[in-house]
Order: C-alpha cells, then sequence, then structure tokens
C-alpha cells in the first residue's frame, strides 16, 4: 500500500539517491549534462517554490516504509495550465507501487485541478524511456506530439503529453 506525503527533503533526496536507470538518463537529457544526484535533487528542490503540489510517494514495509517517488505540478505561467514532473526509484523493483501511484493520481487528479482552477497539465518524457510514455497514458495523459531536437546536440527526441480537465473534453 502505498501513501502520498507533502514533499520532504530526506525522503525526496532518498529518492534522488537510488534513481531508475532511465530516470536519471531523461534528467541528464533534459539539464543536457550528466552529474551527481545531489545536483538534481538540488535543481527539484530549487524549484519548490513554483510547485502547486510537491509530493513524495511512500511504499509501506514493516516496520517503516520507503519512499519510491517524487512527484511536482508546477505553474507554467500560464492561467490554467501546470506542469507535471515525476522522477523515481528502479521501475521493476517498484512496479506494483507506482502502478498504484498512476490510479491515485488519476482518480484525485480532476477533482485537485478543479479546486485550483487547473484545465491542462502538460508533461514530457524522452522518447526512448521504456516505461514513461505508458505511466503518463495510464495516469489519463494524451499523446500530442513528438518533438526532437532536445539535449545538449539536439539529437535527443521528448514526447509532448497533455491532460485535459474533464469538463472541458465533454465540451468538446
Amino acid at each position: 500500500m502505498i501513501s502520498v506525503r507533502d514533499f520532504d527533503d530526506l525522503a525526496a533526496l532518498s529518492v534522488f539517491q537510488f534513481l531508475d536507470v532511465d530516470d536519471r538518463r531523461e534528467a541528464e537529457l533534459t539539464r543536457g549534462q550528466g552529474g551527481p544526484l545531489i545536483g538534481l535533487w538540488a535543481d527539484w528542490r530549487a524549484m519548490r517554490s513554483a510547485h502547486v503540489l510537491s509530493i513524495v510517494a511512500h511504499v509501506s514495509e514493516a516496520p517503516a516504509s520507503t519512499a519510491f517517488a517524487v512527484l511536482a505540478l508546477g505553474n507554467t505561467g500560464q492561467a490554467g495550465v501546470a506542469q507535471a514532473a515525476l522522477i523515481a526509484r528502479d521501475h521493476t523493483k517498484f512496479r506494483r507501487p507506482l502502478a498504484e501511484l498512476a490510479l491515485t493520481i488519476r482518480d484525485e487528479m480532476p477533482r485537485f485541478c478543479l479546486e485550483r482552477g487547473i484545465h491542462r497539465i502538460e508533461a514530457r518524457a524522452w522518447a526512448d524511456h521504456p516505461r514513461a510514455s505508458r505511466f503518463l497514458d495510464a495516469v489519463g495523459f494524451t499523446h500530442e506530439a513528438d518533438m526532437p531536437g532536445f539535449g545538449a546536440d539536439g539529437a535527443v527526441t521528448f514526447r509532448q503529453f497533455a491532460w485535459l480537465s474533464p469538463d472541458l473534453q465533454q465540451g468538446a
């Protein structure tokens, strides 16, 4: 069983210290460089003031719990639009908790967004990440476009996904 808690420095750091190899590669491609995991954590933490939501997901394992994912929903500067990012530990080891987290996000997102006036959430995923696109699909995001030209040499493709409020989808 999972629990979702407010962002906590140490819990988040424990996720970043043991990142899934593909999540780490995606983060490095996003930044255009590699580097120590503490640097990724520091970048994430520095953006907290722009987050609408910043949480750490834990899986309960008696007698303690283990943090396995960090999720942020941030302002884009556009009315009604937010951006989402998630980073996790080993996706194979934490497969079941990640699936449970996807269902929790999918079920809670409409109410959460309605309360905050968010009508659209955007997320990008490295096109070669073996699981990120499937996770976004499971959460309820729709693939919008493949976007080449990312990375330090421009050779990386990212996929653009978006979630739209069910109210907007019904009106379409």
